[in-house]
């Protein structure tokens, strides 16, 4: 292959890469967008808001100070 016969390829390869491009788009999107993953993403988006005592595991209504025992 000489330089001319790439070139006379460039255009057609460009428009595979688009093709495989924009089926890698479309399939990103179905797997973001689909309902099997809606309520462990909406779960995700939620967690902020949780409470901070609820997401290290101690329970609510008690404090700790910095050696970790219970303060009454």
């Amino acid at each position: 292959m000489d330089f001319s016969t790439l070139e006379a390829l460039k255009p057609t390869l460009i428009s595979y890469q688009t093709l495989v491009l924009m089926v890698m788009f479309i399939g990103l999107v179905w797997w973001a967008y689909g309902k099997r993953r809606k309520d462990k993403f909406d779960a995700i988006a939620n967690s902020i808001f949780d409470d901070e005592n609820q997401a290290s595991g101690t329970p609510s209504g008690t404090e700790q100070d910095r050696a970790g025992a219970n303060k009454k």
